[in-house]
């Protein structure tokens, strides 16, 4: 039995249509890349030399094309219109300017003046004209994508190799969003910079390349209306990709592929050339535009106060290391429970970095700091080591044989516990410290707290204060 139910998403009091799609924007995509085909059909039916057959052709595609914009509206998509828009536009201003096909009846424009004043009342009617003009009052939708974006610019930057499939958006929100803010992001909300993220600039350079080469040879066909139509409904897939992840649904690449293939094979078919000095302008524009990304990313790098550096942990790469960028910065081994620290741990550990200039190692390269912390379950990972400064915060209950390693350490260990002793191992870890091995460890208690240390940060953060680490280091 599936206990999941589906997100529903509202434009005020009225339900944005998803057509079965979890996110509403993804269904805009459809109808919008069946506009400009659609627009097409409606143009051929004026061409049917039988009055009747051409009026039920024209009634017919007018139908289609105002329910399917309908549709659209009912998304409430704005990325789906702007899209929509593009390739109608691409599509009309073409046909006005060079299309071979071009009408000779003004007469014709008319009708084709009202499909389109249907489109533009249909946006107002619905509410989606309202909420596009959101815009420029300042909508959080539109102003958090701009910081999102910036912040996937500057993770291609400093992780040019790539996160790997579907980690874009957790790695943003754990290592580069604001720590003041709480929106949650899966990915992107941009399909080339979740690609870029995911993925890495080599793959993404090969990928846009090729796809410059087909554009470059199959507009050599352009002037013909079909080919004008095909060319239009992939530029509306291109433009909508640009406001949210869309093309990660499968179903949303059929326009595409289909107006592709019957572009390759048209192109072929007529054995039209490609064209090098094209190809070699397309490649020069590409690299153009992936210097001036790579420049955004290069100076939101430089201003950020931290420092990252990117590595392997359990297949994962993510960040190893993280500090301030000062001088000789003390150096903390940090072993992760999120059970203790929370989902947003990573959060933690930047403050915890910048506010007591300390870098933290993360992973395999942990034991090798100055002083290491284990936070709860991970106290059981941490085996034979060599003796150093050890931080246990929270930590779980631990067997002799666990404990011996550590009383070898014959280094005082810092132990740093909850308040509120919710599955006992506060009781635990107070009969250790405050029996025949008191010694060994220097208790602090954390106050007002369970196992959740998050919500007492503040006060591990004065735990690491700049002088304790460097005196550490310093021993």
């Amino acid at each position: 039995m599936n206990l999941e139910t589906p997100v529903e998403y509202f434009y005020g009091d009225t339900l944005r249509w998803s057509f079965g799609f979890e996110n509403p924007n993804k269904a805009a995509v459809l109808f919008a890349c069946a506009l400009p085909l659609i627009w097409w059909c409606w143009m051929a039916a004026w061409n049917i030399k039988n009055l009747w057959l051409r009026g039920v052709a024209l009634l017919a595609a007018a139908a289609t094309f105002l329910v399917a914009s309908y549709c659209l509206c009912m998304t409430f998509s704005r990325g789906g219109l702007v899209a929509a828009g593009a390739g109608l536009l691409y599509l009309i201003g073409r046909e006005w300017l060079g299309s071979k096909e071009r009408p000779r009846a003004w007469g014709r424009w008319l009708p084709n003046g009202l499909l389109l004043m249907a489109l533009i009342g249909t946006v107002a009617w619905t509410g989606l004209g309202n909420r596009s003009a959101q815009v420029a009052s300042g909508d959080a939708s539109v102003g958090n994508r701009f910081e999102l974006w910036g912040g996937a610019l500057q993770m291609a930057v400093e992780n040019p190799l790539g996160s790997g499939a579907g980690k874009s958006g957790e790695q943003y929100m754990q290592w580069y969003q604001a720590m003041d803010r709480k929106e949650g992001y899966r990915t992107m909300v941009n399909s080339y910079l979740t690609f870029l993220v995911e993925r890495g600039w080599i793959l993404s350079i090969a990928v846009l390349f090729g796809f410059s080469v087909f554009w470059v040879w199959t507009k050599s066909m352009e002037g013909e209306r079909f080919v004008t139509a095909l060319r239009a409904s992939i530029l509306v897939f291109l433009i909508a990709g640009i406001f949210s992840t869309t093309m990660e649904a499968w179903q949303l690449w059929i326009f595409p592929i289909i107006c592709g293939v019957m572009l390759l094979g048209m192109t072929a078919w007529k054995r039209r050339q490609l064209e090098l000095g094209s190809v070699i302008t397309g490649g020069v524009c590409l690299l153009g535009l992936c210097a001036i990304m790579a420049a955004a990313g290069a100076w939101k790098m430089v201003n950020d106060p931290l420092r990252r550096e990117f590595g392997m942990i359990n297949g994962e790469r993510t960040v190893v290391a993280l500090g301030p960028k000062t001088e000789s910065p003390a150096v903390l081994g940090c072993v992760v429970d999120q059970m203790v620290l929370g989902g947003q741990y990573s959060k933690l550990l930047r403050e915890l970095a910048l506010e007591s200039a300390v870098k933290i190692l993360l992973g395999d390269s942990a034991a090798s700091a100055d002083r290491v912390m284990w936070v709860g379950g991970a106290v059981h990972l941490c085996g034979a080591y060599h003796p150093k400064h050890l931080t246990l915060l929270a930590p779980e209950k631990i067997d002799e044989k666990e404990m011996a390693v550590f009383l070898a350490n014959r280094i005082p260990i810092q132990l740093i516990l909850p308040e509120i002793d919710e599955d006992a191992r506060v009781t635990f870890w107070d009969d250790v410290a405050d029996g025949q091995h008191a010694p060994d460890f220097q208790k602090t208690t954390l106050g007002g707290v369970g196992n959740r240390i998050d919500w007492a940060w503040d006060q591990v953060v004065d735990l690491f204060g700049r002088h304790t680490l460097q005196r550490v280091r310093a021993e």
